[in-house]
């Protein structure tokens, strides 16, 4: 079958027989040949060509859009191929793009998952790992960089470039494109065996490390499972890619010389293995995988100016406010003491005010204003964050940055004198500090003053 050719390039291909049924036809079982294919670019692509069903009479599958299908199908060279989640029909397209029969060639179905695993396999669990991630970039220069190893989370991980990395990272750059160019390998440290999904658990902690060090989209979307004590590969799973095309951010290579020659130096290893292991956070590890996304969507400079300055400022009042609701910390007085007592006293202080130039929609803001009096202001909560956590912010820098988050927040814009390329200062001096701040919430412990240039971040 040729059916999916014009999906793009495969990465790994099944061709076979299979089974389908649909939620809304359970009784019928079509019955037909298949190509499944995991693009490079991170998507799934199912054909099916039905030549009968368990019913009888016509082989055509009726409708164009089905969801969860069941399928199942048999590899000519000894794989049981499933599929796994929302399964949806994609379109035909003939000459100059007519839209084709939905029989002929074939049926064609964009998976969110494929389960792959070889005729007759018994294992359940595995030793060792690999995987592949898309829009991981980590060189200095024009040579490819060196292999980053770590222990963490009780594996020994191995991140090494791809055979074409460089060729890759350029062209992803140019078309900000999706394609993989980290291949990951992982052992468990103890010799344990664990599922595939035990493994991919892991790898969707660890691109979120990735995703940190490098204000990128990473993610993986191929993995497999070897047979014990061999290198034979017995399981698989394809993932369609979450990933978003690679976006020009703001330019940063936090890992340390040794693994990547580069500025500023940030020790990966450790914020690997403080994310990774076990231990007491400041945050759960739930709670920072949902930061670190948002702060990838701030860091990515195809949206509007002051969109992501705002996305950016946001992220930052969102971590303080975290952090000080974990201590019980982000309000002054507790809501309901502050409401029933003394929020009462302050409107009828502002009722009884008598100034023409207080109008009825002064008063109106003047009460609103009043109803969140009881938290903690948003400076008051960035400096607690930054004397408990070590941040490398002085007085000034905190200033900044409170000034930066209002002007965003309440009148959409950067500072006065953002003309000349001064928003874009702005706007790096808020993502460097989500940077520092995110950091330390891992648990991270190394110096982090020398993340802008080598100066500390105060001006």
């Amino acid at each position: 079958m040729d059916s999916l050719e014009r999906y793009g390039t495969s990465l790994v291909k099944y061709e076979g027989v299979a089974d389908l049924t649909f939620p809304d036809d359970p009784g019928t079982a079509y019955k037909g040949y298949f190509e499944a294919k995991q693009l490079a670019g991170g998507g799934i692509a199912i054909g099916f060509v039905p030549v009968a069903h368990d019913a009888g009479g016509s082989a055509t599958i009726v409708g164009s859009f089905f969801s969860k299908l069941s399928f199942h199908g048999r590899d000519m060279d000894g794989w049981e191929v499933t599929t796994c989640g929302q399964t949806l029909a994609l379109p035909i397209l003939g000459p100059l793009g007519a839209p084709k029969s939905a029989v002929h060639p074939a049926s064609v179905f964009g998976s969110q998952s494929i389960r792959a695993k070889r005729e007759g396999t018994m294992e359940s669990g595995y030793a060792k790992a690999h995987f592949l991630v898309s829009n991981l970039l980590w060189h200095d220069g024009e040579v490819a960089p060196a292999p980053i190893t770590l222990e963490a989370g009780g594996m020994n991980v191995t991140v090494a470039p791809v055979g074409d990395y460089m060729e890759v990272a350029d062209s992803i750059k140019a078309v900000r494109g999706i394609a993989p160019t980290a291949e990951v390998s992982i052992k468990t440290s103890d010799g344990s065996k664990l599922s595939l999904e035990r493994y991919g658990d892991f790898m969707n902690d660890l691109v979120s490390v990735f995703r940190l060090v490098t204000g990128n989209r990473v993610d993986w979307f191929y993995g497999e499972a070897f047979e014990v004590g061999s290198d034979r590969v017995v399981e698989r799973f394809h993932k369609d890619a979450v990933t978003g095309p690679f976006s020009k951010t703001v330019r940063f290579r936090p890992l340390r010389s040794g693994m990547v020659s580069a500025r500023p130096k940030l020790n990966f290893q450790a914020l690997a293995s403080s994310f990774l292991d076990d231990g007491d956070k400041a945050l759960e590890r739930k709670t920072l995988k949902e930061m670190i996304n948002y702060f990838i969507n701030a860091c990515d400079q195809t949206s509007y100016l002051e969109a992501r300055g705002l996305l950016a400022s946001t992220l930052l009042d969102l971590i303080v406010f975290k952090y000080a609701s974990g201590r019980n910390a982000h309000n002054v007085m507790e809501e309901q003491a502050f409401k029933g007592q003394i929020l009462p006293t302050l409107r009828n202080a502002v009722e009884a005010v008598r100034l023409p130039e207080l109008t009825k929609e002064l008063r109106r803001r003047a009460y609103d204003s009043l109803q969140g009096a009881f938290r903690r202001s948003f400076g008051q909560r960035l400096k607690s964050l930054t004397q408990e956590l070590d941040l490398p912010l002085n007085a000034h820098a905190r200033r900044r940055a409170v000034n930066i988050r209002n002007q965003l927040v309440h009148y959409g814009t950067y500072l006065p004198g953002s003309e000349g390329g001064e928003w874009n200062s702005q706007y790096k001096f808020m993502i460097w500090v989500d940077l520092v701040a995110l950091c330390r919430l891992t648990g991270y412990e190394d110096d982090l003053s020398s993340l802008i240039d080598g100066r500390r971040l105060e001006v």
